[in-house]
């Protein structure tokens, strides 16, 4: 009987080798796995990215304005880098600083180069010039545009969407 457990174990071995590659091969080519793939990427990204565009700290505009670039694409990105210097000095004249989080967000279409995703947004306001004062809170929610540029999925586009009346 002791000789038996050698070979069973074996046999046990190459069953359980033989049944991950199986269920491994039946996976490998499944576009749907791809296209949850490509979903999670775009979700990923856009969560990203709308947070970036819904946050600035007027001690570093700069910083602020070059993130929104880096996150942004096409005409969206074009009005982004032309803030001057005047809205520079806006920017840190006004001491505030927004820290944005993305709450949720879904895909609502997604090709292999373009995606439109929706977006619950919560942006922190907090008041340089009242460091005690309790920040501001608020709530968006936004609709993205986002083509995949080099590699990368970027916002071509970002507009607020209304709450409508129920």
């Amino acid at each position: 009987m002791t000789r038996r457990w050698p070979v069973l174990l074996l046999v046990l071995g190459v069953l359980v080798l033989v049944t991950g590659l199986v269920a491994w091969r039946a996976t490998a080519g499944d576009e749907r796995l791809d296209r949850a793939d490509a979903r999670d990427e775009v979700v990923a990204a856009a969560t990203k990215h709308v947070a970036t565009l819904n946050s600035l700290d007027y001690r570093d505009v700069d910083a602020g304005l070059k993130a929104w670039a880096d996150a942004s694409t096409g005409t969206l990105h074009d009005q982004l880098v032309q803030a001057g210097e005047q809205d520079r000095q806006l920017l840190v004249d006004q001491q505030k600083i927004s820290t944005a989080k993305v709450l949720e967000a879904a895909v609502l279409e997604l090709d292999d180069d373009s995606a439109t995703v929706i977006a619950a947004v919560e942006v922190s306001i907090a008041d340089g010039a009242s460091p005690d004062a309790e920040p501001e809170l608020k709530r968006n929610r936004f609709s993205a545009q986002l083509v995949r540029t080099d590699g990368r999925w970027l916002l071509e586009d970002l507009g607020q969407v209304g709450v409508g009346a129920a």
